[in-house]
């Protein structure tokens, strides 16, 4: 039978149709395969520790794929992204291979399943030393020991501890009753922490990444902080005062010499959690603290009260930084009467208050003996400028009787005023340092040499209409510190007191062409 043409296109257009449906069907394909880049881990590592990450054979290449763990070896390991990362430390000597399996689903829901095997590396015993109560005999911590501060630590009288340089303190955030850990060296202990440029010793927080793999740090306040207690004078009645959070641990006395030991490349990072009710303690607290204790190549960054706060004491500084605190950088009272130099402070936008917050009142008296007098040549404070959300109205605040003498500084990009001076008591507030020399310590002296730059509103407040200051553009930012070589920060350089602990060098502020914090310091973190 011969069929018409019009029955014979019908059946064609028919046939394509068919054809063309049969082609818009779903074509996706389930991924095929899961590989991981490598599958073996050291015993005793952090919780957190990459092991490897996955991949994925999938015909479809644009699809996107989520990883899941359907037997994760009792919580030995988890997966963020596509990271393969352990849950907990792990024990060669419990068990040297971990099976697990994976299951990997593309965008569609379709999935594919697969086991590996990890392997336990044998590192060695690595010693975890968990830290709380009371160190009652000379001790070591060493850096190749896993070193974690769950609760509050302290040196007693007669004991020494040193720290190994390298070494690195991690901190819990609770001691479990709802308090920060910290390390309190009380009166007649000595600490000797002793970094170096490449191997400084560092306290910070156990906190790295959430469980979702976002960073943590940097965050203020996860932990406590450093605290040493002396026997230096202080202005407090009696002599004799307790840092609050820490009661019954006294400081101050009539030693100015009296030696706690040595801080020498030591950061302390992402602290000032509280240790006491409604007491957030500052990243290195020197209450009382002697001129025989050293301290240098010292850093505070990210705590959530001051960076250096020195209660009283004697006890001097040198190449210190803090960087992003949550309130003043260097904050002295009750009768400090130490020196520094080389002093950097960088001041963050979001929660920073000053760099320098420098009283003398105690008790209520302005003129209260010790007055607090303070001795520091060449510092950097950089501020953040208007973007400030904080109370940083003036970079320094210098007030309630304060004595001291400030030269050889550097003050830029302060919010509303560089310094400021209030509620004096009897002491000559003035920029002529041979006239009162003879009147120490009852003399406030600022150095009309210093460098005020960049402020919202003028250099100064509180102080005599004619005081002075260098307005001038020496090369430095908030990203960069150093001074421009050869420019305004080499020029018109005051001379430092000749006592054997300063340095004259040819620059103001805490740097030169030389870049003291190159090699140890968050900035480079």
């Amino acid at each position: 039978m011969k069929i018409k043409p019009k029955i014979a296109l019908i059946f064609s257009v028919f046939a394509l149709l068919i054809i063309s449906c049969e082609d818009k069907t779903d074509s996706n394909s389930a991924p095929s395969d899961i590989t991981l880049s490598a599958n073996t881990v050291k015993e005793n590592q952090p919780a957190l520790t990459t092991v490897g990450s996955f991949s994925v054979t999938d015909q479809d290449t644009d699809d996107k794929h989520t990883f899941e763990l359907t037997n994760d070896s009792e919580g030995s390991f988890v997966i963020i992204g596509s990271a393969l990362k352990t849950g907990k430390p792990l024990d060669y000597e419990s068990a040297q291979e971990h099976e697990i399996t994976v299951l990997v689903s593309d965008s569609d829901n379709s999935s594919f399943s697969k086991s590996f095997k990890v392997t336990v590396t044998d590192e060695g015993e690595i010693f975890v030393n968990k830290i709380s109560g009371n160190i009652s005999a000379n001790t070591t911590w060493k850096r190749d020991d896993q070193n974690i501060l769950v609760g509050q630590t302290f040196v007693q009288s007669g004991v020494t501890l040193t720290i190994e340089a390298g070494t690195t303190i991690f901190s819990e955030s609770d001691d479990g009753n709802g308090l920060a850990p910290a390390l309190i060296v009380e009166q007649g202990g000595k600490l000797i922490a002793k970094g170096t440029a490449s191997q400084p010793i560092t306290f910070t927080s156990t906190l790295d990444m959430d469980a979702d793999g976002q960073a943590l740090l940097p965050l203020r306040g996860t932990w406590g902080g450093l605290i040493i207690l002396g026997r230096a004078p202080i202005s407090v009645t009696g002599g004799v005062a307790n840092v609050e959070g820490v009661e019954g641990k006294p400081y101050g006395g009539n030693d100015p010499e009296d030696n706690s030991g040595v801080l020498e490349y030591v950061r302390v990072w992402y602290g000032g959690r509280s240790i006491g009710q409604d007491n957030e303690i500052n990243g290195i607290t020197l209450a009382g603290v002697g001129r025989g204790t050293v301290v240098k190549y010292c850093e505070v960054a990210y705590n959530l009260d001051d960076g250096f706060e020195m209660f009283g004491g004697t006890v001097d500084l040198k190449y210190c930084s803090v960087i992003g605190v949550g309130d003043d950088a260097y904050d002295v009272d009750q009768g400090y009467q130490g020196r520094g130099q080389f002093l950097f402070a960088k001041v963050l936008k979001d929660d920073g208050n000053r760099a320098y917050e420098m009283d003398n009142k105690t008790n209520g008296n302005l003129d209260s003996s010790p007055r607090s007098h303070p001795v520091f040549y060449n510092a950097t404070l950089v501020g953040p400028g208007g973007d400030a959300v904080s109370n940083n109205d003036q970079m320094a605040r210098l007030r309630e009787g304060l004595g001291g003498e400030f030269g050889n500084h550097i003050v830029y990009n302060g919010k509303e005023y560089g310094v400021r001076n209030s509620d004096n008591g009897s002491e000559t507030v003035t920029q002529d340092l041979a006239s009162v020399t003879s009147l120490y310590p009852d003399y406030l002296f600022w150095s009309e040499n210093n460098v005020v730059h960049k402020m919202g509103a003028a250099l100064f407040k509180g102080f005599a209409s004619d005081f002075k200051a260098k307005d001038v553009d020496t090369g430095i930012s908030i990203d960069s510190y150093l001074p421009k070589s050869g420019g305004s920060a080499f020029e018109d350089v005051d001379t430092v007191p000749s006592d054997g602990f300063f340095e004259q060098v040819n620059f103001k502020g805490a740097f030169g062409s030389n870049d003291w914090l190159s090699t140890w310091s968050i900035l480079n973190k």
